[in-house]
């Protein structure tokens, strides 16, 4: 089993598209488990935010970081299932409305709204660059920075390593006749991910090779940890 770190995936939705289109020809609405957004939210009121939260809403990473001011991370994968979901919510049309303006018609194809959404003003909303990411707070960093893994191996070791992930999608791959695994970490999902696959002894040497790297790129995030 060979674990391989996609740190090359573009941040704008449009370049994106094209490279797991064209280079890694993956079925587009697997690719969009891949593609993760990171949104500051200040709210001039706490129902909006609570209200959204009871519905618990699968795939998201949610911390509140000052008073009325939160940080959600999600992917285009679960924007599309929150937007069909719960469309009803003022924090999701708000989130809709906003993303919209920024996504590529694909991204929301078929789960846009078939009636016209008024936006609530009392939402306000910011989408942080990968840059604007790495000047959070360490805490912070190692859950909201995402990371993207291919995972080569037979279907049989793939299968083992299933339980432990949170979001993943497979891929068979004619040559050499084998399937591959892309799956996303937080940082510090993927130290949980370490631990809990340590009985795996066969896949230990891929996985602290990978730790390394993300230790290397984040120092100040495994303090945290």
């Amino acid at each position: 089993m060979k674990f391989n770190w996609i740190g090359s995936l573009p941040e704008k939705p449009k370049e994106f598209l094209s490279v797991v289109k064209q280079q890694l020809k993956l079925p587009l609405e697997e690719a969009f488990k891949l593609f993760y957004l990171t949104l500051r939210i200040k709210a001039s009121s706490d129902s909006p935010v609570y209200k959204f939260l009871e519905r618990t809403p699968t795939g998201i990473k949610f911390d509140e970081i000052g008073k009325r001011e939160y940080l959600l991370t999600l992917s285009v994968y679960a924007l599309r299932e929150i937007i069909s979901q719960h469309i009803d919510l003022k924090l999701v049309k708000n989130l809709y409305l906003f993303l919209s303006k920024d996504l590529p018609s694909e991204f929301l194809m078929d789960v846009s709204p078939k009636h016209s959404i008024v936006v609530s003003q009392d939402i306000l909303l910011e989408l942080l660059t990968t840059e604007g990411k790495t000047e959070l707070p360490a805490f912070l960093k190692a859950k909201h920075i995402i990371l993207n893994l291919r995972i080569d191996g037979n279907s049989e070791d793939l299968l083992k390593i299933t339980p432990y992930l949170t979001n993943f999608f497979f891929v068979f791959e004619p040559k050499p006749k084998e399937f591959c695994l892309y799956t996303s970490f937080s940082i510090s999902e993927f130290v949980l991910f370490s631990l809990k696959t340590e009985k795996f002894k066969s896949i230990q040497p891929e996985v602290e090779k990978t730790l390394e790297k993300f230790k290397a790129l984040f120092p100040e995030c495994f303090g945290e940890l």
